[in-house]
C-alpha cells in the first residue's frame, strides 16, 4: 500500500515524525530501537499519560474513550504482533477508508495519518528489520481512535444536535461505543459491528442508496449548468434543451436519444420529467422551466450530496431501531405517517410550528394518552403577546371566546372587567387563560399526549381550512393533524372496550375526558429536508428553519 507522495502527505509525515520525537522526549523511553527492546504494557500507559499531545490533539485520541479502551487492555497494543500489523488491522483500516459510503469523511478517522503509517511498517519488513516502536505506538493509538470516532459518528451522528442548535429542543441520546469496539476485538466482527452501529431503519439505508448514485455521479463530473434564459417548454429547441435534457437523464426517470445539443427538442417526455423533477423539489408542477426550476436544476451535485449527508446524520439521532411500529412527524414536509413493520399505514397532512421561539422541537417519546374535548391551557408567552392586545381592544374577548382567567398567585378565577388594563403589559401579565372545551377551541376536540421537554402536543384544530395551504408552519409549536379522528380510531384500536362509535359519542358529548392507550405509539418528531418517498423518489423540501444554513451547520460536512 504504497502512496504516491503529495504536499499533504509529506505534511502529515513531518506532523507523524514531530510527534514521534516528542514522545521519546516526554516519556524518557528510548523508542528508536527494534520492538524486541520495547515494553509494550509499561510504555504505551506512559505515553498516553506523559505526553499530552497525544491525546488533546485531533490526530490522536480524539475520543474520549481511547484512553479507556487501552487501559482495560492493560495498555497493550491491540493491533500489531512481532512487529507485523494483524489482518483485522488492515480490516480496520479498509473500514475507515470507505466511510464516505455512510456519508462520512474518511480523513477524520486519520485515514491519511494510518496510510502512512501502514506503510512505514510495510517498507520495515521488506528491508527485514523490525518497524520503529513508535511507528507501532503511533499505529496502534490511531488506528483504535479513528475507529472509535467513525462507530461514535456512525451511531450518533457527526453533528451534535445540542451544539449545532442550542436554541432549539432536540431530544437526543448519545449511546457508549467503547463496548462495541471491545467486542469486536475479541470476536473479530469489525465490519458486522459497523454496519450494526449504522441506523437500521428503512427511511435511513433509502438515503444510503442515494447517496451512492449521488457520489457516482458526482465522481463522472457532475452535470453541467443550464445558462438563463427565457422559459423553455414543449416545442422549444436547441443548446439550453439539449443540457436540460442531459440533467434530467442523470437523476430523473428519462432517457435521451444521442443527438446534438443543438437539435434537442422539448416533447412530452421532457415534461413529463420536469414535472417529476418539480414534484421532488416542492415546485409548481407546471412543467416549464422558469427561473425557479431552473435555479434548482443548476444547483450542484456536491450541494446536494451534503444536504443527503446532513440528513441522513438527523437519523443517527434517532434510535438504531425503531421497532416495527412507530408515528413520525416529519416538519418540512408537512406529514405524519404511521409505519408497521416497515410499511406506511397511514398518512395525513399536519400544522408545524413557525420559526423562532415557535419552532416545533424533535421529540422522542411515545403517545399515552387522548384528551378527548380538551382544555388549552393557553401559554404565557401567547398570552402576554397576543391576547393582551385583544384584550385591551376589547375586554370581552375572552368570555366570547370562552377563555377564563386566573390569578398566577391564588389561582382564583379572575373577572377581565375589574382588572385595570392599562397598568398591565407583556412582562407583568399576572393571569393564567384557560379556554373551555366546545366550539372554537383552539386543540379542537381531541389532543394526543406524550412526554417530551417543550410541553408541546398533537391535536385537532378549530381551523382546518388552513390544512389547504401548501406552507403550513403556523403554530405556535404543537403539531394539528389533519386527520384526527382517524388517528385516534387507530390508537384506540388495542383499547378492547373502545371504537370509532363510543368514540364519536364520547366527542359529541361535549364532555371532558381522558383515555390511557393500552398499546402506547412511539412518536418521532424530525427535521428531514431530504428524504426517500414511497415511489423511491429522492424529495427535496424547503428548509423552513434555516436548519440546512449552508455556514453551520451544513458548513462540518466537507
Amino acid at each position: 500500500m504504497v502512496i504516491k507522495p503529495t504536499l499533504l502527505g509529506i505534511a502529515v509525515k513531518i506532523k507523524l515524525l514531530f510527534l514521534s520525537l516528542s514522545l521519546s522526549v516526554a516519556s524518557g523511553i528510548t523508542l528508536a530501537a527494534g520492538i524486541g527492546e520495547f515494553n509494550e504494557s509499561t510504555n504505551l500507559a506512559k505515553l498516553i499519560s506523559q505526553n499530552r499531545n497525544l491525546c488533546n490533539t485531533q490526530l490522536r485520541c480524539g475520543s474520549k474513550f481511547t484512553t479507556q479502551f487501552y487501559a482495560s487492555n492493560k495498555n497493550r497494543l491491540i493491533w500489531s504482533q512481532n512487529g507485523k500489523v494483524t489482518a483485522k488491522a488492515e480490516a480496520m483500516l479498509t473500514i475507515l477508508q470507505n466511510a464516505y459510503q455512510d456519508g462520512l469523511q474518511p480523513n477524520e478517522y486519520h485515514v491519511r495519518e494510518l496510510e502512512i503509517l501502514f506503510d512505514q511498517v510495510e517498507e520495515s519488513a521488506e528491508t527485514g528489520q523490525s518497524p520503529p516502536a513508535q511507528v507501532l505506538v503511533n499505529l496502534d493509538l490511531t488506528l483504535s481512535d479513528g475507529y472509535l470516532l467513525y462507530l461514535d459518528n456512525l451511531e450518533n451522528g457527526r453533528i451534535k444536535p445540542q451544539q449545532a442548535y442550542s436554541n432549539w429542543k432536540i431530544s437526543y441520546s448519545p449511546r457508549n461505543v467503547l463496548a462495541q469496539l471491545q467486542t469486536a476485538v475479541k470476536t473479530a466482527s469489525l465490519v458486522s459491528t459497523a454496519r450494526k452501529a449504522e441506523p437500521q431503519l428503512p427511511e435511513y439505508q433509502a438515503l444510503k442508496k442515494q447517496l451512492a448514485l449521488y457520489q457516482q455521479i458526482a465522481e463522472s463530473g457532475g452535470w453541467q449548468i443550464i445558462p438563463a434564459g427565457k422559459n423553455l417548454q414543449v416545442g422549444d429547441s436547441g443548446a439550453r434543451v439539449g443540457l436540460l435534457q442531459q440533467r434530467l437523464a442523470l437523476t430523473q426517470n428519462y432517457s435521451i436519444a444521442e443527438s446534438s445539443n443543438s437539435l434537442a427538442k422539448f416533447d412530452n417526455l421532457t415534461k413529463l420529467a420536469v414535472i417529476e423533477f418539480q414534484i421532488e423539489n416542492a415546485l409548481s408542477a407546471t412543467g416549464v422551466v422558469d427561473n425557479i426550476t431552473l435555479s434548482a436544476l443548476n444547483q450542484s451535485v456536491n450541494s446536494r450530496l451534503k444536504l443527503i449527508q446532513l440528513n441522513m446524520d438527523r437519523l443517527r439521532w434517532l434510535p438504531i431501531n425503531l421497532g416495527s411500529r412507530y408515528l413520525v412527524v416529519n416538519i418540512p414536509s408537512y406529514s405524519l405517517y404511521v409505519s408497521e413493520n416497515g410499511k406506511k399505514t397511514l398518512q395525513m397532512p399536519v400544522i408545524v410550528g413557525g420559526g423562532g421561539e415557535n419552532k416545533t422541537c424533535l421529540v422522542n417519546s411515545k403517545i399515552t394518552t387522548l384528551e378527548l374535548n380538551p382544555y388549552w391551557g393557553i401559554p404565557n408567552r401567547i398570552a402576554s403577546k397576543e391576547y393582551l392586545t385583544k384584550i385591551k381592544r376589547d375586554p370581552a374577548y375572552l368570555a366570547k371566546h370562552n377563555i377564563r382567567m386566573y390569578s398566577n398567585s391564588t389561582n382564583e378565577e379572575i373577572d377581565p372587567a375589574t382588572v385595570a388594563w392599562e397598568s398591565i403589559n407583556q412582562t407583568k401579565f399576572p393571569y393564567f387563560l384557560k379556554q373551555d372545551p366546545g366550539k372554537g377551541n383552539a386543540l379542537g376536540k381531541i389532543k394526543f399526549i406524550f412526554s417530551n421537554d417543550c410541553g408541546i402536543y398533537l391535536h385537532d384544530t378549530s381551523n382546518p381550512n388552513l390544512f389547504g395551504r401548501n406552507a403550513r408552519s403556523l403554530s405556535h409549536g404543537c403539531v394539528r393533524v389533519g386527520k384526527p379522528l382517524v388517528l385516534a380510531d387507530y390508537l384506540l384500536a388495542n383499547n378492547a372496550s373502545w371504537n370509532d362509535k363510543r368514540l364519536n359519542t364520547a366527542i359529541s358529548s361535549g364532555e371532558h375526558n381522558w383515555v390511557k392507550l393500552a398499546n402506547p405509539l412511539p412518536i418521532y418528531i424530525v427535521y428531514q429536508t431530504v428524504w426517500v418517498n414511497s415511489d423511491g423518489r429522492l424529495i427535496f423540501k424547503r428548509d423552513i428553519y434555516s436548519a440546512d444554513n449552508k455556514d453551520f451547520p451544513i458548513a462540518l460536512i466537507e
